[in-house]
């Protein structure tokens, strides 16, 4: 249950572990707080227990940011390598039409002996 909770809070949450919604929290201005107007992914039932989500907001936007860097990266290797794939596919029909040829010419020179 804890991999699952460590696993969930990984980027931008959409939905506390309790099933509650997130919302964007801006912290006020507190006297114990050095950095007033901080932002956090928050469930809506928020109570310091362990059981409920908030995400400081700068590390689950770079997160989100990291998740998708890797995803365009991995989106540009396959493009990379549909490419060469089609090159291949290409050479290839080529070679089954010259071998078709081959096959056809001797077909037709026995017919007519």
């Amino acid at each position: 249950m804890l991999q699952c909770a460590a696993d969930a809070q990984y980027g931008i949450p959409t939905r506390c572990m309790c099933g509650s919604r997130i919302i964007n929290e801006v912290r006020g201005k507190e006297e114990y707080d050095s950095l007033p107007g901080k932002r956090f992914f928050t469930c809506k039932n928020y109570e310091d227990d362990g059981l409920h989500f908030r995400h400081l907001w700068v590390f689950g936007v770079q997160e989100e940011i990291e998740s998708l860097t890797k995803r365009v990266k991995e989106s540009e290797e396959v493009i990379l390598l549909m490419a060469k794939l089609n090159k291949q596919i290409e050479t290839l029909e080529e070679q089954v039409h010259d071998l078709n040829v081959k096959v056809r010419v001797p077909q037709k020179l026995k017919k007519q002996q």
